[in-house]
């Protein structure tokens, strides 16, 4: 019996689980494509449990804090236990409400830079005679290769165990796929499915429309890549040069014009500034980069 088996049957019902369970219902999405095999409902009720369990933990945590490091009244110090358990529930709240979102929308951007070479294989198979459903079944088999396995595999297990209609399947996952490039290709999927006409021409239009997207993507990266990189130089490389010659300039001068020691300048701008500025912006190019290579 799981955490969230246990959780479930201790809030079921209860108001605070009600109004949670009805505010994220929007979740349920991101949960299914994050990964996370949980239903929402026990979901909700699981973060119900560790906030309690936070703020049980936090609060006397914090209150001893307190009363050790602040010579206060016991009043001021239980508000303000109270206010900083708070703080702390109300963070771990949204930092479990986040990862799903995190975790789904990271590995529909990696979905999405495979798309092309998913439609171009579905392509060659439509083109070979296959159908839909036959499609879906192909992919299931080498989603690993393309990693679609987990998506593949609940289309094909909706229509041969759950014996739901294909289109109306395909509509349903649409609406629920946060992604909007790859809801448009499920939706025209679906009205290709209840035509029963083109597929083999609407996956090779999709494959070049994908392409030109891709190309698109590619040059915009680049672009911000050179602006990035100008950036980059102009702040970790040339700025700390200038700063440098301009503080010796001073400094044989003899005025002192700072209300800060020049050498803790530099030190800061040599050992803290530019080692952040720089770590930043190459978090932000492999950012860029993964965004288009998957």
């Amino acid at each position: 019996m799981g955490i969230s088996h246990v959780a479930y049957r201790m809030f079921k019902g209860k108001g605070i689980y009600n109004f949670l369970l009805k505010t994220l219902s929007w979740l349920d999405p991101y949960l299914m494509y994050s990964g996370f095999n949980i239903p929402l409902r026990r979901y909700v009720a699981t973060l119900i449990l560790i906030t309690l369990i936070t703020f049980s933990a936090s609060l006397p945590l914090t209150y001893i804090l307190h009363t050790l490091f602040f010579e206060t009244s016991v009043v001021f110090n239980l508000a303000a236990s109270i206010i900083l358990s708070l703080m702390v529930s109300a963070i771990i709240l949204s930092l479990f409400v986040y990862i799903p979102v995190f975790k789904a929308k990271s590995r529909l951007e990696l979905l999405e830079t495979r798309l092309p070479y998913i439609v171009s294989y579905m392509t060659i198979l439509s083109y070979a005679g296959r159908n839909v459903e036959s499609i879906i079944a192909k992919l299931t088999e080498k989603g690993k290769l393309f990693g679609i396995e987990e998506p593949a595999t609940r289309m094909l297990r909706k229509i041969f165990i759950l014996g739901q209609d294909t289109a109306k399947m395909l509509m349903d996952e649409a609406r629920k796929n946060p992604s909007i490039v790859y809801s448009s290709l499920l939706e025209s999927l679906a009205g290709i499915v209840e035509t029963g006409k083109g597929l083999s021409e609407f996956l090779e239009s999709e494959f070049m429309n994908l392409l030109r997207s891709r190309e698109a993507k590619i040059k915009e990266a680049m672009n911000s890549m050179t602006v990035l990189m100008e950036i980059f130089i102009s702040l970790v490389i040339v700025l700390p040069l200038v700063l440098t010659i301009m503080l010796s300039i001073m400094a044989s001068l003899g005025t002192v014009a700072l209300p800060i020691d020049p050498l803790l300048l530099l030190f800061l701008m040599y050992f803290i500034i530019a080692p952040s500025i720089a770590t930043m912006i190459v978090l932000m190019i492999d950012s860029l980069i993964s965004k288009i290579s998957g």
